[in-house]
């Protein structure tokens, strides 16, 4: 595993049951472009919780024969209209996605 698949499985791994991040947090974290955070995504799935690394816009991955939505509101994600409520989410008391970054993180999520 390169540097990079490194940053992007350790990151995903803190994101607990219940919670999601995107791509695009995961990038500005590790340094990535969220494109090449979906390509990591894919490439380490088996070792990571893929199914909360969404899009930005709420949409949950595609991949894995399109499982991941099931997954979600299996750990009581919030959905509006087949998108994650981001809005229902952040809500809660934990609801925020960089709510399960490591502190000093949680700046570079915003």
């Amino acid at each position: 595993m390169n540097d990079a698949e490194e940053r992007v499985r350790e990151i995903a791994n803190q994101v607990p049951a219940g919670e999601v991040i995107s791509y695009g947090q995961i990038g500005r974290i590790a340094g990535l472009n969220p494109r090449m955070v979906g390509r990591i995504v894919a490439r380490i799935s088996e070792s990571i919780p893929w199914w909360r690394v969404v899009r930005a816009d709420g949409t949950p991955p595609a991949c894995h024969g399109g499982t991941a939505g099931a997954l979600l509101e299996q750990e009581h994600i919030p959905f509006r209209n087949g998108k994650i409520d981001w809005a229902r989410l952040e809500g809660r008391e934990t609801g925020r996605p960089e709510a399960a970054l490591p502190p000093g993180n949680k700046e570079a999520a915003q």
